[in-house]
């Protein structure tokens, strides 16, 4: 598995996607999301990659490689939107991942950083004493609020993240009913002053769900696909409202 990954990062066999994520209920685009795909043929999605990194002891690296392809991909991107990169607790502890940063050419209130999995108080210390210099220059923070990864109330009020993004658990729920009364996550954004954001939207229903429970930013194949095609990027800023599309 080590020789696995060494190979990628050696050959960097790496390309960045972008999605597209909405303004709601307006529709615009206001900012993509950067997602790692590998170059490789044997069909192991990036969570599978990043987790057996992680096995070997090199997942920091492999993320580190991973944001700098992204990195290098955004500085495409129009100047007035935002661009989300997804980061470990543990990898945002990295002073080279900082360096990567603040070096990327991008401003830093253009970057939005998507905690991705689990962290204990101590790691999360660490990740609110690590970004706060960045947060100060306009960095924000995004976190799991529903699903698997998701960030318990007590770290959230912790970190107060800017952005607390909601997956299909929290969308199979509104369209399904079975919360009559509000979320607590919707009160926990409000409280700490988050943006609340919806991923997965996959259907006409599932939007129109997602925007009156008070969401105001989303993304899903409903909104755009993911796309490593500079063009397809293009046609979502020129287009108020993408419909699904391009690569699967």
């Amino acid at each position: 598995m080590t020789k696995r990954i060494k190979s990628v990062l050696g050959s960097r066999l790496l390309l960045t996607a972008f999605q597209p994520i909405h303004e709601l209920p307006e529709g615009r685009t206001v900012g993509f999301e950067a997602l790692t795909r590998f170059v490789t043929s044997d069909g192991a999605d990036a969570e599978t990659w990043f987790r057996e990194a992680e096995a070997v002891g090199l997942g920091t690296e492999l993320e580190l490689a991973a944001l700098l392809c992204a990195v290098s991909a955004a500085r495409t991107v129009p100047s007035h939107l935002f661009v989300a990169f997804n980061l470990s607790p543990a990898a945002c502890t990295e002073a080279r991942v900082r360096d990567v940063l603040q070096g990327s050419g991008l401003a830093m209130d253009k970057i939005v950083i998507e905690l991705r999995g689990r962290a204990d108080d101590a790691r999360l210390d660490s990740v609110i004493q690590s970004m706060e210099p960045l947060r100060q220059q306009g960095l924000r923070l995004a976190v799991d609020g529903s699903g698997p990864g998701f960030m318990p109330a007590d770290r959230i009020l912790s970190l107060r993240p800017d952005i607390i993004k909601l997956d299909r658990t929290f969308i199979d729920g509104i369209v399904a009913g079975r919360d009559h009364d509000e979320p607590a996550v919707i009160g926990l954004a409000r409280e700490i002053g988050a943006v609340l954001a919806g991923e997965g939207i996959e259907t006409e229903a599932e939007l129109a769900a997602v925007i009156d429970a008070g969401l105001t930013s989303g993304q899903g194949y409903l909104l755009g696909r993911p796309s490593v095609h500079p063009l397809n990027w293009s046609s979502w800023v020129i287009q108020p409202v993408a419909a699904a599309s391009v690569d699967p």
